[in-house]
């Protein structure tokens, strides 16, 4: 069974995933729903898959990537765990192997947990994945005289691209800015957290994580 495939093309994802995009379109945020997590699938696809993980675990994880943010449909405050409680009545609903159930709603669940290492190591590609999906195609706004802080950052990114260097031990995130848009200092302003995400999530993989900004290595 490839529960990947089955959530996908599952009603009720659809409609919670267009709702959390719609609940974040009202309050004026980036993008949530079907894209960032089709994008956020795809990472952690290819983070398991380059550290040669089995077929089941990039499955469980691609699934948990790609439902880790159905929560929003509900609220932002406390996604992570109103989106386990949704998943879980799905997948039930599904008839997933109830092992795989707890390992994917505790992902969903946890993955907002800065304080803590992530609870696997697939929830940590799910984390790296999530964290590093900045870009410009995630601003919903037309205008930009209407930008926030959020918008700047990501309509600011013009490339993004995430490389696994297995040999090396390093995971790279690399991304070029537009700094007439938004400078790298409001970069960090902005997502300081999201990095230290990626560093403690990185680190349970016995990698290190690397950030480079138009080609000079700040991490």
């Amino acid at each position: 069974m490839n529960y990947y495939e089955l959530i996908v093309k599952n009603k009720d994802v659809t409609t919670y995933l267009s709702q959390a995009d719609k609940n974040f379109i009202a309050l004026g945020f980036t993008e949530q729903g079907v894209l960032h997590a089709q994008r956020t699938a795809e990472l952690v696809s290819k983070i398991l898959t380059t550290l040669n993980f089995s077929q089941q675990d990039v499955d469980i994880g691609k699934t948990a990537g790609y439902l880790h943010d159905i929560g929003c449909a509900v609220a932002y405050k406390g996604h992570a765990q109103s989106g386990a409680i949704l998943c879980y009545k799905i997948l039930t609903k599904l008839n997933f192997a109830k092992e795989d159930v707890f390992k994917i709603v505790s992902i969903i669940g946890s993955h907002e947990d800065i304080n803590s290492t992530p609870i696997s190591d697939i929830a940590s590609a799910v984390v790296i994945a999530d964290k590093t999906d900045v870009r410009r195609e995630r601003v919903i706004k037309t205008d930009f005289k209407f930008f926030d802080a959020h918008d700047r950052v990501h309509y600011a990114v013009t490339y993004n691209n995430l490389d696994i260097l297995e040999k090396e031990k390093k995971i790279v995130l690399n991304l070029t800015i537009d700094d007439s848009i938004c400078t790298v200092i409001e970069y960090f302003d902005l997502f300081i957290s999201r990095i230290e995400f990626c560093r403690r999530a990185a680190a349970k993989l016995g990698f290190e994580f690397n950030l480079y900004i138009n080609a000079i290595k700040y991490i």
